[in-house]
């Protein structure tokens, strides 16, 4: 074997060297990736999440949405005795917003509240996401054995889009038709009038005090109304109203 044989055999004997080592710590290093996700991402079961409480195990975790975080770091407001311990252990969604804190009275069931409420409880979620760490999932009614999203939790989140859709728009018309200026006094009764700040929304127009019915319902509230809107179908004049004055006395209180 000449000299330059043997070189190249060497080179390759220490390019393979090489080669073996860094696959095996490309090995190494996924390998704890993998375990440190299985770490953080738990899948427990409502019976399996009782026992991080702080105290059957030391961690404190609640859980929201079947979202689990650990709160641990708040102890002084979550740990044993604390104001907020009925949270933990569990998925209380449900009284995140009503109030109820009764284990009885204790739901992860949202299906049946208001826009306004799904988007407090989106709100929640959010402020559990942004201060404390997501440890893992609650198999059940939110996610599956899996960790996949169950058709209910995919349900709920269409209702919450649904519900800030609708707040959008509420905002668009508070803007396109601001709330009037509202009072009442024992003598002369209720008031309605516009400004150019009435409703909280300022503009460059006053506008007229019309009764601005939603689509569909019976229901109205004031609403002041520029004059090339007037003609829109779903306004009608208060009574005694002369249709060209910013403030009118109205004769009932339903406003």
């Amino acid at each position: 074997m000449t000299l330059f044989q043997l070189l190249i055999s060497l080179t390759i004997l220490i390019l393979g060297l090489i080669l073996s080592i860094y696959n095996e710590n490309i090995i190494i290093f996924l390998n704890n990736v993998l375990n440190r996700s299985s770490k953080t991402e738990n899948l427990l079961t409502p019976e399996e999440l009782t026992q991080f409480n702080g105290e059957t195990k030391s961690e404190l975790y609640l859980a929201i949405l079947g979202n689990i975080f650990d709160v641990s770091k708040g102890s002084k407001h979550y740990g044993p005795g604390e104001t907020y311990h009925i949270f933990v252990g569990r998925d209380s969604s449900r009284s995140f917003i009503t109030g109820k804190f009764k284990e009885s009275e204790s739901s992860d069931d949202v299906i049946g509240l208001t826009n306004n409420e799904l988007i407090s409880l989106d709100n929640w979620l959010k402020f559990y996401e942004k201060q404390y760490p997501k440890v893992g999932k609650v198999i059940g009614r939110y996610y599956d054995e899996n960790g996949e999203e169950t058709q209910y939790y995919q349900q709920v989140k269409e209702m919450l889009r649904d519900a800030v859709n609708d707040e959008e728009e509420l905002k668009l018309l508070k803007v396109a038709y601001p709330p009037c200026n509202i009072e009442w006094d024992v003598n002369s009764g209720t008031r309605v009038w516009c400004t150019k700040r009435s409703g909280g929304v300022e503009r460059n127009w006053i506008g007229f005090p019309r009764k601005l019915y939603e689509p569909g319902s019976h229901s109205f509230r004031c609403a002041c109304i520029k004059e090339e809107d007037l003609v829109l179908p779903n306004l009608q004049e208060y009574e005694g109203c002369i249709s060209n004055y910013v403030s009118c006395n109205v004769k009932t209180a339903n406003v």
